[in-house]
């Protein structure tokens, strides 16, 4: 392979023959021997993407060409995680002009990739202290998707840094918060899988944002969802930045703020729930159904507490019954007064609350209880159906009531129907709202709405007088 340095050293020797011009061409035939070498190394080892299979859909594949020590030449392959269809290859192949945007960023996507995994397995090629093997090729392709962490070293990926926060989480909250946190970071997995990116946590931007949001609508995801979903997002971030790592300079300045989705706030009067109560010769699991709905109005409490109830939480106190319970949600302790609705249900029960069931379950024969009970004016709010993309949603418009009613009818139902009744301060320590502005909020009072009852209860008092 020095047959042209070879060639040179004749040509200079003919001319030059003193001592020294022989030592620079030593030098000279140095540099081109290293020079050349550098050449068949690149000649030697070669990487190409193709798309090798018989479906319409799937994942680019890397092959790799290079020269073994007896200078043949073999190829091996191996898949990428990217996946394409196959017309979309052949077009990229043409080296297509693509008009399309989503194609477009397709293209810059298996460019970027290529440039990527052509740089990373040529370096480990090059310093391969091993057989270059099919298995060998798959190994450095896992390494560049999933590079080997120091000791202690967080990753700085969102999604990986997700599941790092969520792990620390699952010792400091609930678990129905954690269900939360769960729920997003899923949601975050389906985005980066339909954008064909990993995203890191310095990534999360304005511009990060701005497509999330677009794909939130596109999936048909209700507007405040999708400004509680990024806010947590920025949460998980804002915890990064306090372990040292990397984040946007627009952190601290982004904001979801979709505009928010019409109120419904949908509730059974005291007139309704007696008409419920009247009802008779149920089949057994509505009517088990019926006095949980029954004892969720009359005590304020979401479904995670109330099912839960159970004899040993009543406790007696001057003839008074309450049933005292610490919240899931919240970890507050509350102490229920035991109503006289309540108490029938348990008399009947011989002292036992009816039995627990699942949520989907209890969701499903409340509505059919209430269908019964010809509950049935058509009322303006929310239903939740199910998309053709297979997501759940909720969708506006004009339903028989009994469809609107869920498992946190009954929390509201109490609130709106003792609210006036109860002082405020009293009835938010029962809800174990926060603050009375919270409160008001949960059951859609205004301000003029509370101006006109101020005025109402001033009225009174003076003309008691």
């Amino acid at each position: 392979m020095y047959l042209r340095a070879l060639q040179g050293l004749i040509f200079f020797t003919t001319f030059k023959s003193n001592l020294i011009n022989f030592t620079l061409f030593v030098h000279f035939l140095f540099i081109f021997i290293i020079f050349d070498e550098i050449l068949n190394i690149k000649i030697m080892a070669n990487v190409k993407f193709q798309y090798r299979s018989k479906k319409d859909n799937a994942q680019i594949e890397i092959r790799f060409t290079f020269k073994d020590e007896n200078g043949v030449f073999k190829s091996y392959y191996t898949r990428t995680q990217l996946e394409v269809s196959k017309e979309f290859f052949n077009d990229y192949q043409k080296k297509t002009d693509f008009r399309d945007t989503d194609k477009k960023n397709l293209k810059t996507e298996i460019d970027n990739l290529y440039n990527e995994l052509n740089t990373f397995i040529q370096n480990a090629y090059n310093n391969a202290n091993e057989s270059i093997t099919k298995d060998w090729l798959k190994n450095v392709v896992d390494e560049y998707y999933n590079p080997p962490k120091k000791e202690n070293e967080l990753p700085t990926k969102l999604l990986p840094y997700f599941d790092y926060f969520l792990s620390l989480k699952e010792r400091e909250v609930k678990t129905g918060t954690l269900r939360k946190w769960k729920v997003v970071r899923n949601k975050i997995a389906r985005f980066e899988k339909d954008k064909r990116k990993k995203y890191f946590i310095k990534d999360v931007n304005s511009k990060f944002l701005e497509s999330f949001q677009e794909w939130s609508i596109k999936n048909e995801y209700e507007n405040s969802t999708t400004n509680r979903n990024f806010r947590d997002v920025k949460a998980v971030c804002v915890h990064a930045r306090t372990r040292g790592i990397e984040v946007s300079n627009e952190l601290d300045y982004l904001k979801s703020n979709l505009k928010k989705e019409k109120k419904f706030i949908i509730t059974l009067s005291i007139d309704e729930l007696e008409r419920i109560h009247r009802m008779n010769g149920l089949p057994n699991y509505l009517d088990n159904a019926k006095d949980w709905l029954l004892i969720s109005c009359y005590t304020g409490q979401r479904i995670s507490d109330f099912m839960r109830f159970n004899p040993d939480m009543i406790r007696t106190e001057q003839k008074r019954k309450f049933i005292d319970i610490t919240q899931e949600k919240t970890g507050k302790s509350v102490s229920i007064p035991l109503l006289p609705t309540v108490q029938k249900i348990l008399d009947k029960r011989n002292g036992n609350f009816p039995r627990a069931i699942s949520h989907e379950k209890y969701n499903e024969y409340i509505k059919e209880v209430c269908k019964l009970a010809e509950i049935d004016e058509v009322i303006e709010g929310k239903k939740e159906i199910k998309t053709d993309k297979g997501n759940r949603r909720k969708e506006i418009g004009f339903y028989p009531k009994y469809e609107l009613i869920t498992s946190h009818t009954g929390r509201r139902s109490f609130a709106t129907n003792f609210y006036g009744k109860l002082p405020t301060s009293f009835l938010k320590d029962i809800t174990a709202h926060s603050t009375e502005s919270m409160l008001l909020n949960y059951i859609g009072k205004t301000s003029k709405d509370t101006a006109i009852e101020s005025y109402d209860i001033l009225m009174k008092s003076i003309n008691s007088k």
